[in-house]
């Protein structure tokens, strides 16, 4: 039905339109046939690196089909005759001494590109992409770049620069405190157990299980998506668009985990320092008499 309705679209002269329902049914069901008529839709469009992946698929099918060679030599030659038009685009990392940041994600608009298609030309389809890249702990980088028909475009992603570090916790000065009277028949008074450290600890504390639970969703999410991309293409080598888009998203959302986790439990540390190191002390003072008169000062610290 989809394939039907992306023909009939197409000859109504809704290309675009069209082009994503043959899309779709592509995705669902691979065949010769659609391949085919997406490539020449996206050619019709100006999407010619689109048109030419199609192209060179529907080719790779039909050469594994039996007796489909006029339509294998169809698909070669359409591949053939739009190669010399395409339009090319190379994300030069810059690698540093000390290697590059792990986690580090470059994305080209707004789509993980595999770490394997870096500094290398890839075919794209004329337009204006954005050009990001993110690491933990370092600043992100990002940038607007427009690649013209049969161009060869150049985008170098630079070092990522440390992010700055965050703002120090203010320690809460000791105040000594002189007292100007002695009520021997009241009782002693009890420091408050919710010391200011106290209440800062409590608030890491809360920020570490959230990071934490938000970290297992994440690890979960990486477990579904590589679920997926496996059932689609379970081969080592894979040519399916939809698998290969949901291996990226796990493998980022596995980053994510990670970075998650880490801050979860450096947050859950620090409260429990701080809830130890904030405990309130016991003091009491009293009159005495040893020699003469005087006051003892007596407590825990």
């Amino acid at each position: 039905m989809l394939f039907r309705d992306g023909r009939k679209l197409i000859k109504a002269g809704k290309l675009a339109e069209g082009c994503e329902k043959l899309e779709a049914s592509e995705r669902l069901e691979s065949s010769v046939g659609a391949l085919l008529n997406l490539g020449d839709c996206r050619e019709k469009l100006g999407q010619l690196a689109s048109a030419w992946a199609a192209f060179r698929k529907a080719e790779s099918q039909a050469k594994h089909a039996v007796s489909d060679d006029k339509r294998r030599a169809e698909a070669h030659r359409r591949a053939a005759a739009i190669e010399p038009r395409l339009a090319y685009l190379v994300l030069q990392i810059d690698r540093p001494a000390a290697g590059l940041p792990p986690g580090l994600i470059v994305r080209r608009g707004g789509v993980p590109v595999d770490a394997e298609l870096w500094n290398t030309p890839v075919p794209i389809d004329p337009g204006t992409y954005e050009i990001a890249a993110a690491a933990p702990g370092l600043l992100p980088w990002s940038t607007q770049v427009t690649v013209e028909a049969r161009a060869r475009r150049i985008v170098v992603v630079p070092a990522l620069e440390p992010a700055p570090p965050p703002p120090p916790v203010e320690a809460v000065p000791l105040v000594a405190i002189k007292p100007t009277t002695v009520r021997t028949a009241q009782a002693p008074r009890r420091a408050s157990t919710w010391t200011t450290s106290r209440r800062v600890s409590a608030g890491l504390a809360a920020i570490g299980a959230g990071a934490l639970g938000t970290g297992a969703y994440f690890g979960w999410r990486t477990r579904s998506l590589a679920e997926r991309a496996d059932r689609r293409c379970p081969d080592i080598m894979c040519g399916d668009a939809e698998a290969l888009r949901l291996n990226a998203n796990a493998r980022e959302a596995a980053t994510t985990a990670n970075v998650l986790y880490a801050a979860g439990g450096a947050a859950a540390v620090a409260a429990a320092v701080l809830w130890l190191s904030g405990a309130p002390g016991d003091t009491r003072i009293k009159p005495g008499v040893a020699g003469g008169a005087g006051l003892s000062v007596v407590g825990r610290f």
